[in-house]
């Protein structure tokens, strides 16, 4: 099933999903999926009591991400 749904953003918002549907040669609908499953993916985490992320590069250098909640 499929949802149509209307949202006000500003000029600033529209061009960053722009960008990124050209970056990803996808459609900005299809980027704001995968912005509201990455961001659902952390909320879940913060709830879950986890407090930080590892990303690690190409490279193999690693970084953490501290989770607000």
């Amino acid at each position: 099933m499929t949802t149509r749904l209307n949202v006000n953003i500003n000029d600033e918002t529209a061009e960053a999903l722009r960008q990124l549907a050209d970056r990803r040669q996808t459609t900005v609908t299809e980027i704001v999926r995968r912005a509201v499953s990455v961001y659902k993916f952390i909320e879940d985490e913060v709830v879950d009591g986890n407090k930080t992320l590892k990303l690690v590069t190409q490279e193999g250098q690693e970084t953490s991400v501290s989770l607000v909640g």
